[in-house]
């Protein structure tokens, strides 16, 4: 997997934990909300869905709203030392992370439930996460025996990081989706903005780059790349807050984001 710099060696968990989560922000709580919304509003019967977060990082928070609706939770992650830290989280380490500010905000303010709620919310989560290795510039990009398919594969701002140009990163997008199975749905969260333009920001002192898609390719890509229907595409647009969404560590302030609903075509069979 060919990224600058390189992940493996430079990109620090613990740091991004401490700068990206150290508060909660509308950063956090916008994709928080939309998954809230989408599995509320899809799967008020299901208890069986397998859901993949692709390029899941060492943060282990944004599987709160499927885990109601789930059987399987497959958190894929490129580089070890970002398991290794979700791992801590998953063993209940004493040295792990804290994640409990974002599962209060899915259990206790979308969801409207008591406090006692939001442990037990994490350990489902504990009991229902397997971690594997990913490598979206590999032909199959996921570890083997976890290839899917899936009722649902969520990402965010992991292919924009790995991909190099719109053409990589079309590529990457139509593998996600061929891990689908027929009617499932893709849920991204994406830097939004012209296209060929990128995003610079921080983890410590390392500088990365994040590729913007604009609303027309990702449709393109949607359709043409991935074979998806025009009318199964939803992308919201989410209009960052310049105050609230750590700008300090963004040399090119994210001015929006977008959050795209894609739901694969049933099988005609």
């Amino acid at each position: 997997m060919s990224l600058k710099p390189d992940c493996h060696s430079d990109f620090d968990p613990w740091v991004y934990i401490q700068e990206y989560y150290g508060s909660l922000t509308s950063w956090h709580r916008s994709p928080l909300k939309h998954l809230h919304e989408f599995f509320t509003s899809h799967f008020k019967e299901r208890a069986d869905l397998k859901f993949l977060n692709f390029g899941s990082g060492p943060v282990v928070a944004f599987e709160a709203s499927v885990v109601p609706y789930a059987q399987q939770i497959v958190l894929a992650e490129y580089t070890e030392n970002n398991r290794a830290v979700a791992k801590l989280w998953l063993d209940q380490a004493n040295n792990g992370p804290d994640f409990t500010a974002l599962y209060k905000y899915v259990v206790q303010e979308l969801e409207g439930k008591g406090p006692e709620e939001v442990d037990k919310r994490q350990e489902a989560v504990r009991h229902l996460a397997t971690l594997c290795r990913c490598d979206i510039f590999q032909d199959t990009p996921i570890e083997k025996g976890y290839e899917g398919p899936y009722d649902v594969i969520y990402t965010a701002s992991t292919l924009e990081m790995a991909c190099a140009n719109t053409e990589e990163y079309g590529t990457a997008v139509s593998k996600l989706s061929a891990m689908l199975k027929p009617g499932g749905w893709l849920l991204m969260n994406v830097s939004m903005g012209e296209a060929g333009t990128v995003n610079v920001c921080h983890v410590g002192r390392t500088r990365f780059v994040e590729l913007n898609i604009s609303v027309d390719e990702m449709y393109a890509i949607l359709q043409r790349r991935c074979g998806f229907e025009r009318e199964s595409i939803n992308i919201i647009p989410q209009a960052a807050d310049k105050v609230d969404a750590i700008p300090m560590l963004l040399e090119e302030h994210i001015d929006e984001m977008m959050f795209v609903i894609a739901q694969r075509k049933q099988s005609t069979a």
